[in-house]
């Protein structure tokens, strides 16, 4: 467009110029060809030339335009063709966020023999045929394009082991994800759903093992990285239960101090004790923590323990609730705590006064049956009755 502009006003010029000339003098040119000869005006002369050169150039446009033509009429079919590819391309995505997953694979198989984003296409239908579960198709596709495109083959089997874990196939996925993490030690992702596939097997010693280098490569957030270290934790703790107190203190005091610092590893830690026989070292851990911070989590795990001495518990129990007063929202699990020792020493108006307090602020099933049964041993059976039929009712609800 540029062009013809400025073809069209040096013409305007030209005849400007031209028409200024024959104004002044039109001038007189005589053509002589043998026996043959013109005479014209000077302007009509230049006009006729000009006329002459346009068609010329009209003409040789013509002819590079036929020349041009196969050439120009393929290049408008790739045009069109990369069009229908990308609204197809579009169409197909839509289609697989919105589960019509059989209509997406449809879009993709379309263009998997494109010679230009063959790899997408090919991509595309293993995904649509995986979310159909069809897990023939897809894998022929991903094989497929592992052929075509080897230069993408360790994206590709990382894809094929993230579809594996979806499907639950871990040992399929966990042959693909070690021999990629033998290839790239430092992939981030393949490290991810290493740990990931460790933590569904309940490996949590891989786990731990592989921490350091998902945080040296911040391959998860920090939140996320220290819930899964807590978690680790808090399985290889119930894991070590069998093998007793040793194994279990061993192994927690062998992580990092921060974490010994936590409610929730507290808790398991002290747990884990009281399984493998050891209930007085998990309550005096537990009062201890508590004597430091109030926390209702840990007061609800001292509930449920039963220590080797109740009367030095009962006494650490009824010392904190002093301390902290009955409107804390630790109290109940305190006060359900102190009952049950009272209970165990025979203590009963004791453990009768602990086990209402803890149904004024928390009814529970186990404080309205610890109450029926000091109120039946105190001779009082309708209301023992009438306490265990709450709690029944409350269990069950």
């Amino acid at each position: 467009m540029r062009r013809l502009l400025i073809v069209l006003l040096l013409i305007a010029l030209g005849v400007g110029a031209i028409a200024l000339l024959a104004w002044h003098d039109p001038g007189q040119a005589t053509l002589q060809w043998g026996d043959w000869h013109v005479q014209t005006s000077l302007a009509a002369l230049l006009g006729i030339a000009v006329l002459a050169m346009l068609l010329v150039g009209l003409i040789l446009r013509l002819l590079s335009l036929l020349l041009r033509a196969p050439t120009l009429w393929r290049q408008r079919k790739a045009r069109r063709q990369q069009e229908r590819a990308l609204r197809d391309l579009t169409q197909g995505v839509i289609s697989l966020i919105e589960g019509d997953w059989r209509d997406a694979e449809q879009m993709f198989k379309r263009h998997t023999d494109d010679a230009q984003g063959g790899l997408l296409w090919l991509i595309g239908t293993a995904l649509a045929a995986h979310r159909q579960g069809l897990s023939a198709r897809r894998d022929d596709a991903l094989r497929l394009a592992e052929q075509r495109y080897p230069e993408a083959a360790s994206a590709l089997r990382l894809l094929q082991a993230e579809m594996l874990l979806d499907e639950g196939r871990d040992e399929g996925a966990l042959s693909l994800l070690q021999a990629l993490h033998a290839e790239a030690p430092r992939q981030p992702h393949v490290l991810r759903l290493l740990t990931e596939l460790h933590r569904r097997r309940g490996e949590w010693e891989a786990v731990l093992q592989r921490l350091p280098e998902l945080t040296r490569l911040r391959a998860l957030p920090e939140d996320r990285l220290l819930e899964l270290e807590e978690e680790a934790v808090e399985g290889r703790l119930t894991q070590l239960i069998p093998q007793g107190r040793e194994a279990i203190d061993a192994f927690w005091h062998d992580i990092r101090r921060s974490l010994r610092g936590r409610e929730r590893l507290l808790a398991a830690y002290s747990l884990a004790l009281a399984a493998a026989g050891h209930p007085q070292a998990a309550c005096e851990l537990l009062l201890k923590a508590l004597r430091e911070r109030p926390s209702t989590h840990l007061a609800s795990v001292l509930a449920r323990l039963q220590p080797a001495q109740p009367k030095a518990a009962l006494e650490a129990v009824e010392a904190l609730l002093q301390r902290y007063g009955e409107d804390a929202p630790l109290a109940a699990p305190l006060h359900l705590f102190a009952a049950r020792q009272a209970w165990a020493l025979d203590l009963w108006g004791k453990a009768r006064s602990h086990a209402e307090a803890t149904l004024a602020q928390a009814p529970s099933a186990e404080a309205h049956a610890l109450l029926a049964r000091v109120l039946e041993r105190e001779g009082h059976r309708e209301q023992a009755l009438e306490h265990a039929l709450k709690g029944l009712a409350q269990n069950t609800g």
